[in-house]
């Protein structure tokens, strides 16, 4: 990076505006040229630019250190394989240490996009992404491709995360587009197929999403990476369930629950034990499935986690039209939303709001599916959209609300158009 790009990336990193940074040195029209690399600051322009960034002169002497980058690089490779968390946050922390005592490395830019990854896999580092992003953001017309294969894998976590699915894939997208001419390392790649195939799944997008975590399951295998191999057998068991070949989903997750005995790991038992409720539920093989549902949630321990498996202990109940049970199970799930947060809350409150109307014969069940649906627009999850619209018309027409029905059937069919990404009825045929 330039003099001036290092002094814009300092200065904003100080959340310093540029009339204070200029105050008494230079005009801000002059620090933003000297910024956006129009023109070189003089020796006495830069001394006092330093100074009031606290930043020491010796700094301007400093040379590229490709030696830490690539220990750096290289401990970011490990890392992002093996998603060990602890291992991410002495890493970032080293990063950040580096960046603070080197604020002119020339590197620097590919080091705090390094940095804000290593982030998105710690707790509490909301504010400090959304800071790193601000900036970052600021210098992609700089950023050569693999610095921008960061970026939007940044940008594309940080939706899925937010659960804005669709904006997620079309980052990931972009990625596949601009390394078309760029050769990425094998590991890297990986990981863009892995966390593509997540976004893919999320849009119901199963066949894409079965092909790309083939892929990242391929890498995984043959570097021996067996807790990201599970994972990728978890992910490509959910996309078989809704393409609708569950035998092939059931003996998916019985050989990840295979692979984690054999490592001794409990880590993905959870999961796997619901998603073979899940398999079954499907199959019609209701005992399979509550005892599948029950043993995923004797595993489990976070409530985030727990909640998944409750919610689908109601459905089960509710699917077999026993009340009792399915009460039981809503008023679990109430007092486990509670202890949830942020976009997780919100989630989850609206399906067993809809479900609570439903069990509970509440008069002002339009009201609470409207909420929901909002929801679940707002977030992009068409899918709900559409099945909820068709429980509500159901149930309308059941009570001879004959024009009611037919509107959210209609609006159902509009969000089924979206979920399949169909813009006009000709592509129907």
């Amino acid at each position: 990076m330039e003099i001036g790009q290092l002094i814009k990336l300092e200065r904003q990193r100080q959340n310093m505006k540029q009339e204070y940074l200029a105050s008494g040195i230079c005009v801000p029209s002059y620090l933003s040229r000297i910024e956006n690399g129009l023109v070189k600051p003089s020796e006495d322009i830069q001394h006092h630019i330093l100074m009031r960034l606290n930043i020491p002169l010796d700094s301007l002497k400093s040379e590229i250190n490709q030696e830490k980058t690539i220990h750096f690089k290289t401990q970011f490779k490990t890392v992002i394989n093996s998603r060990n968390k602890q291992k991410a946050e002495t890493l970032q922390l080293d990063i950040h240490n580096y960046i603070e005592c080197h604020p002119f490395e020339p590197n620097r830019l590919t080091l705090l996009l390094i940095e804000t990854r290593l982030m998105l896999m710690l707790p509490d580092k909301t504010i400090n992404i959304r800071n790193n992003l601000a900036i970052l953001v600021e210098f992609k017309k700089e950023m050569d491709p693999e610095q921008l294969f960061y970026l939007y894998t940044i940008q594309g976590i940080v939706a899925y995360q937010n659960n804005q699915f669709s904006q997620a894939s079309e980052l990931f997208a972009q990625i596949f587009t601009l390394i078309k001419n760029y050769r990425m390392e094998d590991w890297e790649m990986a990981e863009l197929y892995y966390v593509s195939s997540l976004s893919l799944l999320s849009e119901s997008r199963y066949i894409m999403a079965i092909d790309y975590v083939k892929s990242a399951l391929s890498y995984f295998n043959q570097e021996l990476l067996i807790e990201r191999s599970i994972e990728c057998l978890i992910i490509l068991g959910i996309a078989q369930i809704d393409t609708g070949v569950l035998k092939e989903a059931i003996a998916t997750f019985e050989k990840a629950k295979e692979i984690s005995l054999k490592i001794d790991s409990s880590k993905y038992n959870g999961k796997i034990e619901h998603n073979l409720g899940a398999s079954y539920s499907i199959l019609g093989n209701q005992n399979q499935a509550l005892y599948h549902f029950q043993n995923s949630l004797d595993i489990k321990t976070r409530p985030d986690d727990k909640i998944v498996t409750i919610l689908s202990l109601l459905k089960e109940y509710h699917k077999i039209n026993d009340v009792q049970n399915a009460i039981v199970w809503l008023e679990r799930g109430f007092e486990i939303i509670s202890y949830l947060s942020g976009e997780s809350k919100n989630f989850f409150k609206s399906h067993f709001n809809i479900y609570r109307a439903l069990l509970l014969e509440e008069n002002n069940i339009i009201s609470i599916f409207k909420e929901a649906l909002a929801y679940f627009e707002e977030i992009q999850d068409y899918k709900y959209c559409f099945i909820y619209c068709q429980v509500l018309a159901k149930r309308l027409a059941d009570k001879k609300q004959y024009k009611q029905s037919t509107i959210y059937y209609q609006l159902g069919f509009n969000y089924n158009l979206k979920l399949s990404h169909v813009t006009n009825w000709e592509e129907l045929s």
